[in-house]
């Protein structure tokens, strides 16, 4: 090459811009929500480099952040095409998974790609996000933990990790720590909704008001500002923002969620100015656009209970080894039954501790998630029940971790989970000495309540629609007179309006019935500042009052299908 050649080739290498630098340019660029820029450069790359597994892998993410999710799904995949054990993909793959609810395909994506790296914290962080939406306290913590070890001063490792915190029952900690991730990112929407969720559960609702206020006024636009909106309830909605959400509604790129959060916070808001009509709009609303993303099979169901009454139809006892150092207190029912407020009538008592809602016996058992997505099965439950050491194993490790909440080493806990209802049967051969109250209330009244919540990952999959809820209702109702027939002196049914109307006589049957002294405190229960992380976490913190009480008559008109099939 002569020197005059060599003259030129330097000039051309001068004039080319660094394809890598270009990409970190766009990374730039999308990171400060410059989308349509970044784009640009993505795809004038692409046609240079279609199969560079980082670029096409980037392109992915900013589909992901525009929501099109569709699109990022194939570069996602096109990135493993490319790069088979590419960890970083195959970690965006499981994000997508996850938000379609596709949780067993997310589950295989995050393992994978923490198989392949054990270090990588996006990763970590999401398998600490999927324990928290699945419920398992000490996974969520196991990983999100791991996560903050690696990068102690990542905001979302810290935001995981508080919320881990919340789900163990330490919720002191927990806004410590959400309150230390703002000091490293002040702006930082995510942690400031959770921070207004974590305020609310311990009770103090005037910061938990106040930084959700902040939040929605400052950009009531975003789904999380919404978010925090409808959590707190707030009467602060307008005529601009009424009118924003009802074309939001009409908006083909906000997801099914999202206008669930928006129809929740109109039914809301028409509700507080007692406009029935609108209002009832609304609510319909709302459960359509949670039907739509439903999966719950009614006939599995069906089967899977008639199961569980003739598996339990013969009276089986284990040899229990070792004493229980403590005594559960199970609190079951249907959802807004009233579990909460007995939990927190009992939790307020000096020997008794609130557990909250409990994964552990559903999970052991292997029946299936008790209100999730999945299908429930009893195959695993009747290969359990066929040993006695099989259903040692289970008392022992369900007892192991009641113990982690139970901070104060009391000897009576409480596990609130409603649909442990299932499992009494369960629950009398493996733990004799636990004592089980089923909560009731008006069928309507219960079930109206349900059908008005948005609720967490679309947990409880039967409520989205009338006739379906009812059905689940009756067969909710069914196996509990199956089991009160069969433990009648076992069970102690707690009436909802029973206890409304007579606050304190109830409260000595209950302590009288769990063998628990008389304490004033019980009458008090909503002074109590322990965590409640469940859809009554406002009423339990105030006096017993009637308001619910046939509060569904106001919507009489919109709720046809679920009282013809009560009835």
């Amino acid at each position: 090459m002569n020197r005059q050649e060599r003259r030129r080739l330097q000039k051309q290498n001068k004039n080319q811009i660094n394809p890598h630098k270009l990409l970190l340019k766009a990374i730039d660029l999308h990171s400060n929500k410059k989308y349509s820029e970044a784009s640009e450069i993505y795809k004038d790359l692409f046609k240079k480099f279609p199969n560079d597994y980082d670029l096409i892998r980037h392109m992915g993410i900013l589909e992901q952040d525009i929501k099109n999710y569709d699109s990022a799904y194939k570069y996602f995949k096109r990135a493993l095409e490319i790069k088979p054990n590419g960890f970083e993909a195959l970690n965006n793959l499981g994000a997508i998974h996850q938000l379609w609810k596709d949780h067993e395909s997310a589950k295989k994506n995050f393992e994978k790609s923490y198989s392949l790296n054990p270090n990588y914290v996006p990763t970590i962080n999401n398998l600490a996000g999927f324990y928290f939406i699945t419920v398992d306290p000490e996974m969520a913590l196991k990983f999100s933990s791991k996560a903050l070890e690696l990068q102690p001063q990542n905001v979302l490792a810290l935001n995981q990790y508080a919320k881990s915190l919340l789900l163990n029952g330490r919720p002191k900690e927990a806004i410590k720590i959400f309150e230390k991730a703002l000091s490293f990112d002040t702006n930082n929407e995510s942690v400031k909704l959770n921070l207004v969720n974590a305020y609310k559960e311990v009770g103090q609702f005037d910061k938990s008001n106040d930084l959700a206020s902040e939040l929605f006024l400052d950009n009531y636009k975003a789904p999380t500002h919404l978010a925090a909106y409808v959590v707190n309830k707030q009467n602060i909605l307008s005529d601009k923002h009424i009118k924003y959400y009802e074309q939001e509604l009409k908006n083909e790129k906000n997801s099914d969620d999202d206008k669930s959060y928006i129809s929740l916070a109109l039914f809301d808001y028409y509700r507080n100015r007692k406009n029935y009509e609108k209002s009832g709009q609304y609510l319909i609303s709302l459960n359509e656009h949670q039907y739509a993303q439903q999966s719950f099979d009614l006939d599995n169901e069906i089967k899977c209970y008639e199961k569980l009454k003739k598996i339990f139809a013969i009276d089986k006892k284990i040899k229990v080894n070792k004493k229980a150092t403590i005594t559960p207190i199970f609190i079951c029912g249907m959802p807004r039954s009233g579990t909460t407020l007995c939990e927190q009538i009992l939790s307020s008592h000096s020997l008794v501790a609130g557990a909250g809602e409990l994964n552990y016996l559903i999970n052991l058992s292997g029946i299936g998630n008790a209100v999730g997505v999945a299908k429930k099965s009893t195959s695993k439950l009747e290969n359990i029940l066929k040993s006695d050491d099989e259903l040692i194993k289970i008392r022992e490790k369900y007892l192991s971790k009641l113990k982690l909440h139970n901070e104060d080493n009391l000897p009576y806990v409480c596990d609130k989970m409603p649909h442990n209802f299932m499992l009494i049967g369960l629950i009398r051969m493996i733990l004799p000495e636990a004592k089980i109250i089923y909560c009731k209330r008006n069928p309507i009244d219960n079930c109206f309540s349900i059908y008005r919540h948005k609720w967490f990952e679309l947990s409880h999959q039967y409520s989205y629609n009338q006739k379906v809820l009812a059905n689940y209702y009756k067969l909710h109702s069914d196996i509990m007179s199956y089991w009160i027939k069969k433990y009648d002196n076992d069970i102690f049914i707690l009436d909802n309006e029973l206890l409304v109307g007579n606050q304190e006589k109830l409260t000595k049957q209950i302590l009288k019935f769990c063998n628990l002294e008389w304490e004033e405190n019980c009458l008090n229960f909503y002074k109590t500042d322990r965590q409640v992380r469940t859809a009554s976490i406002e009423q339990v913190r105030q006096p017993l009052n009637n308001k619910s009480i046939g509060a569904w008559k106001k919507y009489e008109k919109y709720l046809t299908e679920l009282v013809n099939g009560l009835n």
